[in-house]
């Protein structure tokens, strides 16, 4: 099984205690990892923490925050470190998707046109450079879509912590992308992010703890980590009326 979005670097920055983080997951059935990445300025560091992990894979991104430092540099530089660290296709020292990126209103939405504009951008890098996206979209699902319709990147890729109703559920498939279900789908209010589980099709899911954050019910009021996606994989087989197994 995989974690597909989590931020290891953010539980710790010791690489002896991501070790054992990693190890506990391990112990859960998690094997791999996506380290996502929030800025080009962390991709270097979290590299070298876990350079003696096994089982990361690593992403590089521009969370939406940051559009303000959007110029005629901002985005040159980027693909340029993209395309740097891929020239020696060394797995540890390479990223296989961009983000997260995308669109957020709910904490930002006096700059929505700035967060447009930027994540236009970032999207026509991810096609130069012929990787997929990993999206954050929160109160901004129509914006998000109509950025995605537009840039047609043929990689697609996945909408993290997907917290959508079901026409956005189906907006979202029906441009190619993956969902993402994390911890959010175990809180009890939760009922239409479960709801929305339902409808989509079991290869068109995955699972991710976002951790440190979005710990798992059966856990919450500690820093979540990979270990505890089987927590939400036991709510998400319940609401689909499945075996864990199955999943």
């Amino acid at each position: 099984m995989i974690d597909s979005h989590c931020h290891l670097t953010l539980i710790s920055k010791k690489s002896k205690e991501l070790i054992e983080v990693l190890q506990r997951a391990n112990k859960s059935g998690i094997l791999y990892f996506v380290d996502i990445g929030v800025h080009p300025s962390d991709i270097d560091e979290r590299m070298f923490i876990l350079s003696e992990a096994e089982g990361v894979f690593f992403s590089i991104g521009y969370y939406p925050d940051y559009a303000k430092e959007n110029d005629e540099h901002t985005i040159k530089a980027f693909e340029l470190k993209i395309k740097t660290l891929n020239k020696n296709k060394l797995k540890k020292k390479s990223v296989y998707a961009i983000g997260e990126i995308g669109l957020d209103y709910y904490h930002n939405d006096d700059n929505k046109k700035e967060q447009r504009d930027f994540f236009r951008e970032l999207c026509e890098v991810a096609k130069r450079v012929e990787l997929p996206i990993l999206i954050h979209s929160r109160d901004a699902f129509k914006d998000t879509f109509q950025v995605l319709k537009e840039a047609d990147i043929p990689k697609k890729g996945i909408f993290h912590c997907f917290s959508g109703n079901i026409e956005d559920a189906k907006n979202a498939l029906d441009l190619g992308y993956i969902l993402s279900f994390s911890g959010a789908v175990t809180y009890l209010k939760n009922d239409f992010i479960r709801e929305v589980a339902k409808y989509v099709p079991k290869d068109m899911f995955t699972i991710e703890t976002d951790a440190p954050y979005l710990t798992p019910q059966k856990v919450r009021g500690r820093a979540n980590e990979p270990s505890f996606i089987p927590y939400t994989v036991e709510v998400l087989a319940e609401a689909l009326s499945v075996s864990i197994t199955t999943l």
